[in-house]
């Protein structure tokens, strides 16, 4: 399929507001919950954002006429997979005690080998979908603010409605431009959901300094 330039470029704008709510989320989380969660978050993030960018950049050189560098656009998968896991780990241990690191990192590590053994791409789909779901679930509830649960809701429900999109044989052009522009919403709310959450957790004091206001005696 010819890829238009304007679709192409369209690409890269989810990644760059996941890149933003993982900038975000991962201070927070080594604030809430300790250096190993914010270095897991870390990690994670770098691999989940990475795995993105490779697709869009694949997509642009097809979309320009260059070579179709297919490996590009199939190591998301395998940095997707590792990636979600990480996340959910990480936030999975913010104001409790979370599960030992060996299940989900156990659990990243079988999708890998059950796609390397299989050659397909469905057990890290299911380690990507599980571990994403365990990541977006945990933010709603770590927000203690009805808009920020519904735009943390909101990413998962589109990360879902994605899935769907993709896995439709027929990719048509305008069907793409439907699934880059929910894709692009979907991360730019859960960027947006991730600002809110940090700003719940700044101390008065800090609130404060930011905003020149003097803390209440009764806080």
């Amino acid at each position: 399929m010819d890829y238009p330039l304007a679709l192409a470029l369209v690409d890269f704008l989810p990644v760059l507001a996941m890149a933003a709510g993982i900038a975000l989320l991962v201070p927070y989380t080594a604030r809430a919950a300790g250096p190993l969660a914010g270095r897991a978050a870390l990690a994670g993030g770098v691999l989940v954002v990475l795995g993105g960018l490779l697709k869009a950049v694949w997509k642009l050189l097809v979309a320009a006429g260059g070579p179709d560098v297919a490996w590009l656009a199939g190591v998301q998968f395998y940095l997707f997979g590792p990636g979600f896991a990480l996340l959910a780990w990480a936030v999975l241990t913010v104001r409790r005690p979370g599960p030992p690191f060996w299940a989900l990192g156990g659990f990243a590590l079988a999708g890998v080998a059950g796609a390397l053994a299989s050659g397909a791409t469905w057990p890290l789909l299911i380690v990507t979908t599980v571990c994403a779901t365990i990541l977006g679930v945990r933010l709603l509830l770590l927000s203690r603010q009805p808009a920020g649960r519904a735009l943390f809701g909101f990413n998962l429900l589109g990360t879902y409605v994605m899935g769907l999109l993709a896995s439709r044989p027929e990719q048509t052009i305008a069907l793409q431009w439907v699934e880059e522009t929910l894709n692009t919403l979907t991360w730019t709310a859960f960027a947006v959901a991730v600002l809110r959450l940090t700003r719940e957790d700044v101390p008065a004091d800090d609130r404060s300094e930011l905003t020149g206001e003097k803390p209440s005696p009764l806080q």
